[in-house]
């Protein structure tokens, strides 16, 4: 029974000062997962949640959208990641944690897939204006079109 209070002793000093080497105000972690609060453009982030709406439009019933040239949705392909939010007002796409834009370099090309079998220019912009929206710890791209 004695060995056991000993033993009990020892491991609780050693993880006691543990703990106590590890909480020194001076020391700072290498991986930080809080977002920088003096951050106030896109340009420190890592990965941004976009939204996408077509005011006083509606998405084409089988649509493919490309943000500078790459394909991000295309309703002709089953187990796509993004989707519309075509109940929404108005009409959404959401990207969640998608690349981070550079302002003056974002094109957005929304082409009409028909029924699958054909395509057409619905919308293009070569140079999308964005907004940046914070919101607690996300931040959002807002997108018009």
């Amino acid at each position: 029974m004695d060995i056991r209070k000993k033993t009990s002793m020892v491991l609780a000093s050693a993880l006691l000062l543990t703990l106590a080497s590890c909480g020194g105000k001076d020391s700072k972690s290498k991986i930080s997962t809080q977002v920088d609060p003096i951050c106030e453009d896109v340009n420190c982030l890592s990965s941004v949640n976009w939204k996408i709406m077509l005011n006083g439009k509606v998405f084409p019933d089988k649509s493919r959208v490309d943000i500078n040239g790459t394909t991000v949705l295309n309703e002709c392909v089953s187990k796509q990641k993004f989707m519309i939010d075509r109940h929404s007002v108005p009409q959404t796409l959401l990207l969640d944690n998608y690349i981070v834009p550079k302002r003056g370099d974002v094109k957005i090309h929304v082409v009409d897939l028909g029924h699958c079998d054909s395509e057409s220019t619905f919308i293009k912009d070569d140079n999308v204006n964005f907004d940046l929206v914070k919101g607690g710890e996300v931040s959002e791209v807002v997108i018009h079109l």
